[in-house]
């Protein structure tokens, strides 16, 4: 290569020779040291709260098998009383379900959470439902028909680099939650 820049001269004879601008040749200026993002956040979480709140949880199941019991009384339905009975019996398999321990990525391409990934093309928002002292979670909108919702545990994550990470990516809209996100919680499922 040749001089740096700050090393040459010109010779100019004319006044109009003199006001040409040399542009795109510039030192390079002494880049300052920022602390750059990391190329991903992960963590560990477990795949459902197993806090399990016995009292609510046999509330529910009694009100699902009386109600199959009257629905079959009174309306001689089977079919919706058969319903209601697998349903009790299905609540009470799945509050027994020990959560297993999931790993958590997001980064550049997506989020993974398992084996499970949603590239940010799938996905239309971010909600981080943080209040000190509770549970701190972070909610997804997908585009999936079949799965709206899709909320993770933050655990021991620090929300606001979850947040700085996903605002790159995807829009910030609060996320309502539902009658049966709020009746599945307050029974521990």
């Amino acid at each position: 290569m040749g001089k740096p820049l700050s090393q040459i001269t010109f010779d100019f004879s004319s006044e109009e020779e003199k006001n040409i601008k040399i542009t795109g040749h510039e030192e390079p200026e002494e880049q300052e040291e920022n602390a750059e993002q990391p190329e991903y956040i992960s963590w560990q979480a477990p795949s459902k709260h197993h806090a399990v709140n016995k009292r609510y949880l046999m509330i529910v199941i009694s009100v699902l098998l009386l109600g199959a019991v009257g629905v079959y009384i009174f309306k001689q339905d089977i079919i919706m009383a058969i319903f209601l009975i697998l349903a009790s019996i299905v609540i009470m398999l799945y509050s027994t379900k020990k959560p297993e321990l999931k790993n958590i990525v997001i980064d550049i391409s997506g989020v993974r959470i398992g084996e499970d990934g949603f590239i940010y093309k799938e996905l239309q928002s971010f909600w981080i439902d943080y209040n000190p002292g509770f549970d701190k979670e972070l909610s997804l909108e997908s585009k999936r028909w079949y799965l709206p919702y899709v909320t993770i545990s933050l655990e021991n994550q620090n929300p606001i680099e979850v947040r700085s990470w996903l605002m790159n990516f995807l829009p910030e809209k609060e996320h309502e939650k539902s009658v049966i996100d709020i009746l599945f919680k307050k029974i521990g499922l």
